[in-house]
């Protein structure tokens, strides 16, 4: 029942996604051409278990940033380590 409404919404509603992009000139995560996020910050937002916010190395970089719908963005980092980071612990305003 639930599915079939988020499916319905989905319908409604007007793609509503961010988008997010890495620019490697100023080393900054932008989201939807406004908000910029050092790599450095939205690593350290990163939950994971395998995941040490105190020993992210300085020189952090996306490697490869892949959108999970609505939900989430999968960023790989330059440190091999893979965050799936919810839309709603870093873009300003997002609460889906």
């Amino acid at each position: 029942e639930s599915v079939v409404a988020e499916v319905r919404r989905m319908k409604e509603e007007p793609d509503s996604t961010p988008v997010v992009t890495y620019d490697s000139e100023t080393n900054e995560i932008v989201v939807n051409g406004k908000q910029r996020i050092a790599p450095l910050d939205l690593r350290r937002l990163c939950r994971s278990p395998a995941n040490d916010p105190r020993r992210v190395p300085e020189g952090i970089a996306p490697q490869q940033m892949v959108p999970l719908g609505r939900y989430a963005v999968q960023i790989i980092w330059s440190d091999g380590h893979q965050s799936l980071m919810p839309y709603r612990a870093f873009v300003e305003g997002y609460d889906k």
